[in-house]
């Protein structure tokens, strides 16, 4: 379990019991992965590199070519106005300066320990000579502050010291930064600016941070820095997709953010953006259900739906123009060669060959779900379940969901298990069983309104308002990860054969199955 050591007059302010965690996460049970584009601070040990964002802490180890973390701080606010990083020349723990005070992190034991310096930080220095602290220039004089104590203590300045580079100093020393790295780039072609620089342990590189593209590293003699990807190119999250090796995540465009899809291996060993053209990027700014089909991505979105390659980063995007009753897609299936999609004015099947068929012409409601089974289309409308047969059929509901209030109401989601339909509704789930009853299972209130679902063996994994939760079809939801769990409220669920994912309105989650069970 990570300790916390406050300093007296540093974040008195105590967290509410609502925002802890149910349990003591360990690092492999539970990963909270959000965008780590922009770097506020970076520190080579002799076997690590530490890069600070403004909510959690990466560690690269060059050796083995892995990340390990992040690692999420006790208070958010610790890796607040952090501008300057040093690695401890004993231990290669890590210290950080703030402009109120410092923080230190020793990532063996995961303990972290903040204090005030009592004046404003300027800068931060080791003292070779006496490396038995972290010494600090503030306005009112040099202070030390001490592995694992909140109080600082006045001191002399550093005889032998040992800084964090000037970023000013690193680019005059590196002409490359200012003649080839200097103009990078990023997707929406903007600047790149640098915002901190550590000096590889090896010294045959520098490793840069930047406010947009996230941690870099330069090698000597070259006139482009290479990039160590790692995190979301957004951090709301849309929508979700397992598939073989890692989850697609597909995060929507914000104020700081453009729309992306990223690959986010299980392993945390590979992270691949798509963010479409550099003048135009993806065609859609949400993503509201994501699919894969061959080595294809499809996804409901809010301009269409579209169908994306993520080898070459195409996308086609079937629209209003192309057949789509309206742009606005919110959900799209595949079966057996076929794509079923579903719009806020009616339903569509899409042929291998991109051709838009109308299903139920006569139903022009939204159709928050689409299921698909040889020539038959399930809709989950407003109104409860429906289908239709064939192009021209009409939407019919099956006679046992008409007479139960059970089964009436808003169908948003709808998945298979084997040869058996099942379909979610704001409260609960119910299905369809191979002997063709349809029965409704429990309403689940702890969770509050749901809003997306997967199902894994005997049961589904439930997202809604308040947490995530499973439960078996015909049970209460069980335990349930709550908001001291999750960075923000969920959005989507994907499963794999050892995690659970969950995207969140902040980032997304990567939880062990074997811990959660």
């Amino acid at each position: 379990m990570p300790v916390l050591l406050i300093g007296a007059t540093l974040f008195a302010t105590a967290t509410v019991a609502a925002q802890q965690p149910t349990r003591d996460w360990s690092l492999d049970d539970r990963v909270v992965i959000g965008d780590f584009s922009h770097i506020t601070a970076v520190a080579a040990a002799s076997d690590r590199v530490y890069a600070t964002s403004p909510t959690a802490l990466l560690i690269w180890r060059p050796q083995f070519a892995r990340w390990e973390g992040p690692f999420l701080p006790p208070d958010a606010r610790y890796l607040e106005g952090v501008f300057a990083a040093l690695a401890d020349p004993l231990d290669n723990s890590l210290w950080l300066a703030r402009r109120d005070g410092w923080v230190h992190f020793a990532p063996e034991i995961q303990m972290w320990s903040a204090g005030d310096a009592g004046a404003a930080v300027r800068s931060i220095a080791f003292d070779l000579s006496d490396p038995s602290g972290l010494l600090l220039e503030t306005g009112a004089g040099w202070v030390r502050a001490t592995r694992g104590s909140g109080a600082a203590f006045p001191a002399q300045p550093p005889n032998q010291p040992i800084r964090p580079p000037a970023l000013a100093d690193v680019m005059r020393g590196n002409p490359s930064m200012q003649t080839g790295g200097g103009t990078l780039v990023d997707n929406r072609l903007e600047r790149i600016q640098y915002t901190a620089a550590a000096q590889s342990f090896d010294r045959l590189g520098w490793y840069l941070g930047t406010d947009r593209a996230g941690l870099l590293y330069l090698r000597e003699g070259s006139a482009f820095p290479e990039r160590l990807a790692f995190g979301l190119g957004g951090e709301r999250v849309g929508a979700l997709f397992a598939a073989p090796g890692g989850v697609w995540v597909a995060s929507e465009a914000t104020r700081t953010a453009p729309a992306s899809l990223t690959f986010v291996a299980s392993d945390l060993t590979d992270f691949r953006s798509i963010y479409g053209p550099p003048a135009t990027g993806l065609p859609f700014g949400r993503v509201r259900q994501l699919i894969g089909v061959g080595l294809a991505l499809w996804a409901a979105t809010d301009f269409g739906v579209a169908r994306i390659d993520p080898q070459t980063s195409r996308v086609d995007l079937l629209d209003e123009r192309r057949g789509l009753p309206d742009s606005r897609a919110y959900a799209v299936t595949a079966r057996r060669g076929w794509i079923a999609a579903g719009t806020a004015h009616g339903a569509v099947r899409i042929s291998d060959s991109s051709e838009v068929i109308r299903v139920a012409p006569g139903f022009a409601g939204p159709a928050y779900a689409v299921a698909i089974v040889a020539d038959t289309t399930w809709v989950g409308t407003d109104a409860g379940l429906f289908y239709t047969v064939s192009r021209g059929g009409e939407l019919l509901q099956p006679r046992g969901l008409a007479s139960s209030a059970q089964f009436r109401g808003p169908v948003i989601g709808l998945e298979w298990a084997g040869n058996v339909l099942v379909a979610l509704t704001p409260d609960r789930v119910f299905w369809r069983s191979e002997a063709g009853r349809w029965v409704a299972g429990p309403a689940q209130p702890a969770l509050g309104p749901l809003r997306a679902f997967v199902l894994d063996r005997a049961g589904a994994w439930l997202a809604g308002e308040r947490g995530v939760g499973f439960a078996r079809f015909d049970a209460p939801v069980g335990a349930i990860l709550t908001a001291g769990d999750l960075p923000g409220e969920p959005v989507d669920l994907a499963v794999d054969a050892d995690h659970l994912w969950v995207g969140t309105m902040a980032g997304l989650v990567r939880f062990r199955l074997d811990a959660l069970r």
